[in-house]
């Protein structure tokens, strides 16, 4: 069922950590997620936001969402983030449940960006960990619902070096549950942005709302992926994401094989309105 790897005395307890550079370019509101590691078969990976003052760390499990499955793993866990005085380290203990679909869970106010910035910054680096204990594992089949809409839209990106500064990159529109939709990178102030777009026009017959559960993925040649969960009610043509999803140089060096790249969309569809003639 799961490859129990001998770590930390055969019980299902890891740790994970990387340094992460460059600390100094941070923006706010800055996303940054590690690679991710697999450990007792299951995807894991650290993610920090500079946002409001304060550094943000969490622990992630991107294990995917299944049709027909439900799953459940019960974690202990404490974040960890290095300081100057080899004594002492900023430390977070928790515990969670990680449901069905890829999430996190952490601390929004691990300590303030300033004292980051004095007490743990070396060599504009900082070095963080995630010491996870699992408790329980649950998977089983699981009814869905037969009118669910869910979607996959997804495109392999060429010449991805070739977007200029101040440039976007549009997928070609695709219908799903005869609605359009299309996909959009950005890059902007030194970030790769991504978006999804319902392009489905304004009525004159009707006001129509379209509300969504998405998941956007820049995803690599080699299997390395990224990934971010959104919630948006559509009503008009419009693109909804995250325009700082990581760093421009980033994505290039992290996620471009032969200067190619994979965008996708896995998208649920929650709640319609005033679309009952299509």
């Amino acid at each position: 069922m799961f490859n129990f790897c001998k770590e930390f005395n055969s019980c299902k307890e890891f740790k994970i950590s990387e340094v992460i550079k460059n600390i100094s370019r941070f923006e706010e509101n800055e996303k940054y997620s590690t690679n991710i590691e697999e450990r007792f078969n299951i995807p894991w990976r650290m993610e920090i936001v500079k946002n409001n003052g304060y550094f943000e760390f969490y622990l992630r499990c991107e294990k995917e969402e299944r049709e027909n499955m439900k799953w459940l793993i019960h974690v202990d866990y404490t974040l960890k983030l290095a300081s100057k005085n080899e004594m002492m380290k900023w430390t977070k203990r928790g515990t969670w449940i990680f449901l069905t679909r890829p999430s996190r869970c952490g601390c929004p106010n691990f300590i303030s960006w300033k004292v980051l910035e004095s007490d743990c910054v070396v060599n504009d680096s900082i070095v963080v960990e995630a010491h996870v204990k699992i408790n329980k594992i649950i998977d089983s089949p699981c009814i869905e619902n037969e009118n669910q809409k869910m979607f996959l839209l997804h495109h392999t990106v060429k010449n991805v070096s070739s977007i200029k500064e101040g440039g976007n990159y549009f997928t070609k529109t695709e219908k799903r549950f005869n609605i359009p939709w299309k996909l959009n990178i950005e890059r902007k102030n030194g970030f790769f942005g991504l978006y999804l777009h319902c392009t489905k026009e304004l009525s004159n017959k009707n006001n129509w709302t379209i509300e969504v559960e998405f998941d956007l993925r820049l995803v690599s040649l080699n299997g390395q992926s990224l990934s971010i969960k959104l919630t948006s009610t559509y009503k008009e043509h419009y693109g909804y994401g995250w325009d700082k999803f990581l760093r421009w140089d980033d994505m290039l060096e992290k996620y471009t094989v032969n200067d190619s790249i994979i965008i996708a969309a896995l998208v649920k569809i929650t709640k319609m309105t005033g679309c009952e003639e299509e």
